[in-house]
């Protein structure tokens, strides 16, 4: 019933302007052009129609009654906010309704346009409104320069149009914010209105926030009352989430509005303060970067997202980041969408996410799973978080498809032991500070840095799929030559952009030959030598902070940064393969093609070879066999070729082994 009674008000209040403007039209008329001109009978007519009645009143009972209804109608409409916070006289409120009414009305284009003939424009001249206010109201001598110097065009509300002097410029208002003031169509151009967010969706601990901030930024308050705030996060955090429910709490409608529309719209503000709006602006800011908010002429609150670096320069805002649910609240997520509950002990302790990729995630499983006829398994819960967010990590990243389970690794014991200890520290990656002393909560952090060292083909590459499938996450190897920007600052912010996307999805971060980003740093006599400082040093302290697991590879671990030691929570050494870890490699490569366990002995014996290399070898054997087994001889064509790549001599022990099947 109060909305009713508040609507009707807004009607009867908007009703009764344009009748106010209508009828100052018509007065003003009577002494400047002849009252028989077709436009003089439309006005007529359009205050005839808006009054319903024959009887039309004069231009001071509608003074009167646009009186009478200001002081009388107490509820908090658009335009009565307006005429109280710039305290508008009568004849201000009658420019800005004819103002308005020009992007409204055709009848009121007409008006105008005839008043200002031979001048084609339909909207008001500063001359034309300064001889209307002085013949319209007797108490009011407003010049053109009386006019221009109000708050109202000050603060950018209304806007003058044209490089012309003052009295032939005119006076606008953006038609979207005219609408708005009107209580008539709340929508502005370019700008979304954000749906409602269901509340469980949120973490306990960003709903508690909320209620704060909602008290905090209420604008009724005190003059210590904020201003707005900056809630970082990562991509698909749940920032938009938060914004939505931010609004409902604050009785409010939250409006997506992209920061370029912020700058170049400043009616856009006033849009948000009378339309009951909370801005939510997003902006992206690169690291060292800057993002300059000017303060507004009213006080209105604003939420602005925007991601973990750069920095955001507003007055009496606040910053938060926005935390990810923990692992009870992501266990009852993943519990409530695949109702499984051992399946879903797994994911809470083996993915970090937002509840919004929780519930793609999950729907995406549940859909792998009805297509392949299967009960909901592992792998498609692996197949869907693969295909999250694939096409923003794709700009920097290749994923690794590969899913390399236990059976398929050939490491010594020491390798094994390793990469165990690395799955068990992601495992528990974020309850590992539980119960630990005040020093270490103090600096608690998620993320898992693991170097991996030796040689080409020692399997580094391999084990990393290996720790991503045992995780069930997926492997995304890092493109240097996407990342690496000859321009100052690109490759800082391609970086930032990359960990920033991998945190949103949990996704397994791999530095193939990482010395060439995380190398040793020089002295820095030379300009290049102290930008590739910058870049390194960034790299440290970005990699300290984040949130995921990362993988770095390098044959050598003198070529990494020494600083970057502190960082790393585990380096696994990878050896060139023994004898036993050799004749495993011939084994498993060769499989049921194989010709025979004698043949794997000899070869593991005398053939120094990384199983990168052995895979070489079979590949290229495996070309040569007619059949589908592959025979010795096949093998030994193989050899030579990778012998050969490798610009090296079979061992004289191949050689006399191979020397009976050339002859043959």
């Amino acid at each position: 019933m109060m909305k009713d009674k508040a609507i009707t008000c807004s009607g009867q209040l908007v009703a009764r302007l344009r009748i106010f403007v209508y009828r100052g039209l018509l007065e003003f008329w009577q002494t400047a052009l002849p009252i028989d001109a077709a436009a003089f009978q439309l006005l007529e007519m359009a205050v005839r129609d808006s009054t319903g009645s024959q009887d039309q009143p004069d231009w001071k009972q509608c003074r009167q009654r646009m009186e009478e209804t200001l002081d009388n109608c107490k509820q908090s409409l658009p335009l009565l906010q307006l005429w109280r916070d710039y305290e508008l006289t009568l004849a201000q409120l009658f420019c800005v309704g004819l103002v308005g009414e020009v992007e409204a009305s055709h009848v009121v284009n007409l008006a105008v346009s005839e008043l200002q003939k031979p001048e084609q424009n339909a909207r008001p001249s500063m001359h034309l409104l300064s001889a209307m206010l002085e013949v319209l109201f007797d108490d009011c001598r407003n010049t053109v320069f009386d006019i221009a110097e109000h708050d109202l065009i000050q603060h950018r509300l209304l806007r003058l149009q044209g490089d012309c002097p003052l009295p032939l410029q005119h006076l606008t208002i953006e038609p979207a914010l005219w609408s708005v003031l009107c209580d008539r169509n709340r929508h502005w151009p370019g700008c979304t209105a954000l749906p409602d967010a269901p509340s469980q969706d949120l973490p306990q601990q960003a709903r508690e926030e909320l209620l704060r901030l909602s008290a905090l930024l209420d604008g009724n308050a005190s003059d210590a009352a904020l201003s707005g705030v900056v809630l970082r996060g990562n991509p698909n955090s749940g920032r938009r989430g938060f914004a939505s429910l931010l609004a409902r709490a604050m009785a409010m409608q939250a409006v997506l509005i992209p920061f370029e529309l912020w700058q170049q719209q400043p009616a856009l503000a006033a849009a948000c303060r009378y339309g009951k709006w909370l801005p939510v602006i997003e902006t992206q800011v690169a690291p060292g970067e800057a993002v300059y908010f000017p303060e507004q002429a009213q006080r209105h609150p604003v939420l602005v997202l925007t991601g973990v670096d750069g920095a955001i320069v507003a007055r009496e805002c606040i910053e938060l980041t926005m935390p990810l649910p923990t692992r009870p609240e992501r266990l009852q997520l993943w519990r409530s969408h695949i109702h499984n509950d051992a399946l879903s002990e797994t994911l809470a302790d083996s993915a970090l996410l937002s509840a919004s990729s929780i519930k793609v995630i999950a729907c995406s499983a549940m859909r792998y799973a009805q297509q392949s006829g299967e009960d909901l398994q592992l792998s498609h819960v692996a197949e869907a978080r693969g295909k999250l967010g694939v096409e923003k990590l794709r700009l920097l990243a290749q994923p690794v498809p590969a899913r390399v389970t236990a059976d398929a690794l050939v490491m010594p014991p020491s390798v094994a032991e390793g990469l165990e200890a690395v799955v068990m520290r992601a495992r528990k990656r974020e309850a590992l500070w539980s119960g630990l002393g005040a020093t270490l909560k103090a600096t608690p952090n998620p993320g898992v840095r693991v170097l991996f060292v030796g040689e080409s083909g020692t399997g580094k590459t391999l084990a990393a799929s290996f720790v991503a499938t045992d995780l069930s996450a997926p492997l995304f190897r890092v493109d240097l030559s996407a990342v690496m920007n000859k321009y100052i600052g690109e490759s800082e912010k391609n970086l930032a952009q990359l960990l920033d996307h991998a945190a949103a999805n949990d996704v397994v971060l791999l530095f193939d030959e990482a010395d060439a980003l995380f190398g040793s740093r020089s002295e820095g006599k030379e300009t290049g030598e102290r930008f590739a400082n910058m870049l390194t040093n960034f790299l440290l302290t970005r990699i300290e902070s984040h949130p995921g697991i990362v993988i770095l590879t390098t044959n050598s671990r003198e070529r990494i940064d020494n600083a970057f030691s502190r960082r790393i929570d585990a380096v696994v050494e990878f050896p060139l393969p023994g004898y036993e870890q050799r004749l495993q490699l011939w084994r498993s490569h060769l499989g049921d093609r194989g010709p025979g366990e004698q043949v794997y002995r000899n070869l593991a014996s005398f053939c120094d070879l990384s199983g990168g290399q052995v895979r070489n070898v079979v590949l290229g054997a495996a070309v040569h066999a007619r059949q589908d087994r592959i025979s010795e001889e096949n093998l030994w064509m193989g050899l030579r070729a990778e012998y050969n790549k490798l610009g090296r001599d079979m061992p004289c022990k191949l050689n006399f082994l191979a020397a009976p099947l050339s002859a043959a």
